[in-house]
């Protein structure tokens, strides 16, 4: 792998918790939305500009994208945005109760994710592929990094353990409560060392968020050579990445809800999942699955231990998954959810928000039945990358998510 410096704009450390934001998810919380759109210091003006357009404005309109320009703009000449003299790493942590992150913000090479060197494990759409490449031609601007993972290696752990013994540059509570740490890496020598740690240690890295980021990044440089547009540097050939050693990451679970039973009564659906489930009465409630053959399903006020019958577990990485044995044991052959990603009687619930939050969409009337699965494990997820096999969509929620508007990548080209 091969990591690059680069000048970042990031915001006044006073500034930090107003400026950077998570955008996941902020279009569809009214509540997010509006606090965001009045806080003039917010990213949001320039990540998720919809925030300042009526509904009844095209998301890939042009207007939407100059506006987003313009911000950061006006952002930098009023100084909440700073802009490094030098090229730099970022050395960034989160803290949550549970675990610790720590890693590297720099800019990575769309010829390593090209020949998959930066591996996926998700398919992609070209529409949101388009808007992203929109996005990149007509801003210029990465201020949501993707976010990679990669093998364990002592060297960089260590070393990055070093640089963070010093006191950070930026220390503060980000939304969501979880604590933020940022390190400024701009002298010469920790930068040198810092490039030829990960190109030794790291040859493959893999995708936990961003792989419509990472398309869109391809596409707009392949755009670039193939038009050749006149530009002043290669910048086009980069955007922005967090990478982080898979030991440090958390992988929770993605669990689902239906909203229909596809005309059977509750008794009549639990008989067609004995076909293929062992069906108990829960041991515990709610019930949290411990391995991948097992799923909770939630309905009409109680819980359900559903166990895969052994015959129906294949010896495939990406079939064994909890997610995998749900789509292709129940929600397709009982339920007649053929495509999960376009299908209007499923939902996605990540399991941060807990299992509790799937009782409540029952027990509201908003689903008919919710499950509850075994998360991926950092193993499952690489070997899957590994074998080019593509899993489920919404197969993995981490947590947390990486800031955007924290450090921002500004193309000159």
């Amino acid at each position: 792998m091969r990591i690059r410096p680069f000048r970042g704009f990031r915001p006044q450390p006073h500034l930090a918790a107003r400026v950077s934001l998570i955008p996941n998810g902020l279009l569809g919380d009214p509540a997010r939305r509006r606090a965001a759109r009045n806080n003039p210091y917010s990213f949001a003006h320039v990540v998720k500009p919809r925030i300042d357009f009526s509904d009844d404005i095209k998301s890939t309109d042009q207007q939407i994208y100059e506006f987003a320009r313009g911000y950061f703009e006006k952002m930098v000449r009023e100084g909440i945005l700073i802009r490094d003299a030098v090229p730099s790493f970022y050395l960034y942590r989160s803290i949550l109760p549970t675990h610790r992150q720590t890693g590297i913000i720099c800019c990575l090479d769309v010829d390593d994710y090209d020949h998959n060197k930066i591996r996926r494990h998700e398919h992609t759409r070209l529409d949101k592929e388009l808007a992203n490449e929109q996005q990149i031609a007509l801003t210029g601007l990465n201020g949501n990094p993707v976010f990679l993972a990669h093998r364990p290696t002592n060297a960089i752990e260590t070393f990055l353990q070093h640089l963070a013994e010093q006191p950070a540059d930026y220390d503060f509570a980000a939304e969501g409560g979880w604590q933020q740490q940022l390190w400024v890496i701009n002298d010469a020598d920790q930068v040198k060392q810092l490039m030829e740690l990960y190109e030794q240690h790291v040859p493959v890295s893999y995708i936990a968020d961003g792989h419509h980021r990472c398309a869109a990044a391809s596409r707009f440089a392949a755009s670039m050579r193939q038009n050749n547009q006149p530009y002043r540097s290669r910048d086009h050939q980069f955007f922005l990445a967090g990478l982080f050693s898979a030991s440090q990451l958390h992988i929770y679970d993605y669990n689902r809800v239906v909203r229909s039973l596809n005309g059977m009564t509750p008794q009549q659906f639990l008989q067609r999942i004995a076909e293929r489930f062992e069906v108990q009465p829960a041991p515990r409630s709610p019930l949290k699955p411990q391995r991948a053959e097992e799923i909770g399903l939630f309905l009409n006020g109680s819980w359900h231990l559903l166990t895969v019958r052994p015959e129906f577990i294949p010896d495939d990485v990406v079939g064994k998954l909890s997610v995998s044995l749900l789509q292709d044991h129940l929600l397709e052959p009982v339920l007649g959810i053929t495509d999960p990603r376009s299908s209007k009687e499923l939902d996605f619930i990540p399991g941060i928000r807990g299992l509790k939050e799937l009782e409540r969409r029952v027990t509201k009337g908003r689903a008919a039945a919710a499950f509850s699965l075994f998360p991926v494990s950092m193993d499952e997820l690489i070997a899957v990358s590994d074998q080019g096999r593509i899993m489920p969509p919404k197969s993995t929620w981490f947590e947390p998510k990486l800031l955007s508007g924290l450090v921002v990548f500004k193309m000159e080209y």
